[in-house]
């Protein structure tokens, strides 16, 4: 097995005998899994039915003190048995191997539990710091390491851990988070339909339409069910999708006709090519007999650069311009929120976990607006300049005065000047008013 398998990596041959080999492994183990798994330094996650798309495999090995291994390894088999992804429980123990190897480097292999305490954990923080860690990695580490420990403590694993072994606010505070929208002109390019014909798959290109029209993260649109247009009483269509972020919540996106005929030519190709029938609107187009896995995300990311090479895609200045899948999602709710669009319908449509996360784009739609205020020639009603320097004590006071008086008074072709709290007396004759802006 092992002389082909070297001979001919490359072969289907060796997919043969590579699948062949996992199989008969997995027959050898049925009874019990886990007994077989727990004792290596690499669990392959296949064969306990965990493995993801993202993580097939954990690895232990990096962890020196036979102590602190054990103890990651039970900690790990709770989370997993108890629903938690492998993908983000990968991430812990590699947080988890960091704390170790700077427990050992300080402290040496052979340290007990008795040396992780408080102490420590600040000489670690200090070393994350100082090794030049994003605050996005530190903030995960650290967060990752606390709940290890919490748990630790909570379950009296290891009774010997030092009782001050806690994380608390040790995280760096996370910046305020920014939308990532593309820019108008580019989406302009993006949309023009003889851009998206020349997307490199027909399935793609329509996954690319509703990116573009739902905005719907990669992950959910990947694993659209085949059945996901529903109609409401009035026949109007809709996007019934899964947000897998939130334990698979269902949540649904108002469809264009257009965009419905679309999805159902693709459903056509898909009983075509799985005539039985297939789970997914966007089922995998390699090793993929039965139908049963949706499209990679590999694929769909080198067909986006490919796409994005072919349209040569540049910005105003003439360099190129790289998109990601994910900045459709920002787009489409910042074009929302300059729609005027309340900020809970863009809260239900994306299904956001909190008002803060759409509020994010709140914020830029207010600073769009204020800089057109600011730039903008405002006049009173005799024609003369009413207006206030950008960088005046008070900019902001009449700035925020202004957002007050367009939610009170609605006018054509401008704004009521007047405090807030004045009651106007007068009917129609706004042009004529001294305080019409």
């Amino acid at each position: 097995f092992c002389h082909v398998a070297r001979k001919g990596y490359r072969t289907l041959s060796h997919a043969f005998i590579r699948d062949t080999r996992f199989e008969l492994r997995r027959l050898l183990i049925a009874d019990d899994p886990w007994a077989d798994q727990f004792p290596r330094d690499s669990w392959d996650l296949r064969l306990l039915d965990l493995a993801t798309e993202d993580c097939c495999r954990l690895h232990f090995g990096g962890i020196p003190q036979p102590w602190l291994r054990d103890l990651t390894k039970r900690w790990t088999r709770w989370r997993l048995t108890r629903g938690s992804s492998s993908g983000g429980v990968s991430l812990s123990v590699q947080s988890i191997t960091r704390l170790a190897c700077h427990l050992a480097d300080v402290d040496g292999i052979d340290a007990g539990p008795a040396a992780l305490d408080r102490n420590r954990i600040e000489t670690w923080l200090a070393a994350l710091q100082a090794d030049g860690n994003s605050e996005h990695t530190r903030s995960r580490t650290v967060n990752s390491v606390g709940v290890f420990l919490r748990d630790v403590h909570r379950y009296e694993w290891q009774p010997d851990l030092a009782r001050s072994a806690f994380i608390y606010d040790d995280a760096p505070k996370p910046r305020t988070l920014k939308p990532r929208f593309i820019p108008e002109h580019l989406m302009r390019q993006l949309e023009a339909p003889e851009a998206i014909a020349q997307f490199p798959s027909d399935d793609g290109r329509v996954l690319l339409k509703i990116l573009m029209a739902c905005g719907l993260r990669t992950k959910d649109a990947r694993w659209l069910p085949f059945d996901c247009i529903v109609r409401d009483a009035d026949g109007a269509p809709y996007l019934a999708w899964l947000n897998r972020k939130i334990h698979d919540r269902p949540a649904f996106f108002p469809l264009s006709e257009d965009l419905a005929a679309e999805i159902a030519r693709q459903q056509q190709a898909v009983l075509e090519r799985f005539p039985q029938g297939c789970e997914w609107l966007f089922p995998a187009s390699l090793k993929n007999v039965d139908g049963s896995k949706p499209v990679s995300d590999r694929r769909l990311r080198d067909h986006l650069a490919i796409w994005l090479e072919r349209l040569s895609l540049t910005d105003e200045h003439g360099r190129p311009v790289k998109v990601t899948f994910h900045q459709f999602r920002h787009t489409l709710a910042t074009r929302m929120i300059n729609a005027d669009v309340p900020q809970p319908v863009i809260q239900a449509l994306l299904d956001h976990m909190s008002p803060a996360m759409t509020a994010v784009y709140a914020k830029l739609h207010d600073k769009t607006l204020r800089r057109h205020w600011e730039n903008a020639l405002k006049v009173n009603h005799e024609g003369q300049k009413a207006d206030i320097a950008a960088d005046h004590p008070l900019a902001g006071a009449a700035w925020a005065k202004m957002s007050l008086v367009r939610a009170k008074v609605t006018l054509p072709n401008g704004y009521c000047g007047a405090p807030v709290q004045t009651d106007c007396e007068y009917a129609n004759p706004c042009l004529d008013c001294r305080f019409f802006i």
